[in-house]
């Protein structure tokens, strides 16, 4: 039997909004501490590309250390989008919760049985 070693991720919905460089932050830094490849997610829109491009260079400039891979996805909301990408259940999503809170939680994949 062989393993299929996947590399963690850390994946955070973003949007085009000045706190979102503060969440890309703390999931940089979660990312860094789990040895985690971070996936900004952005709900699709026709500059979205560029969005998201500018957004994480404007967060992180050429210094940070985590490795960043960015993505835009076709969804119907960013929850639906971020739901999209996370299907490892190693993933860890950052969500932003109301009053500017977050919280954490590994994405689980349910097992038929």
């Amino acid at each position: 039997m062989t393993e299929r070693f996947e590399t963690p991720r850390v994946i955070v919905g973003v949007r085009d909004e000045v706190g979102d460089m503060a969440l890309l932050r703390r999931a940089a830094a979660e990312a860094r501490r789990r040895h985690a490849v971070l996936v900004p997610v952005l709900r699709w829109s026709p500059d979205a590309d560029e969005v998201i491009d500018e957004l994480v260079t404007d967060t992180f400039g050429p210094e940070e250390t985590v490795r960043v891979r960015p993505l835009v996805v076709r969804a119907a909301n960013l929850d639906a989008a971020v739901a999209g990408v996370a299907t490892r259940p190693t993933d860890v999503v950052l969500t932003s919760a109301p009053a500017h809170h977050s919280r954490w939680h590994h994405h689980r994949t349910a097992l038929a049985g």
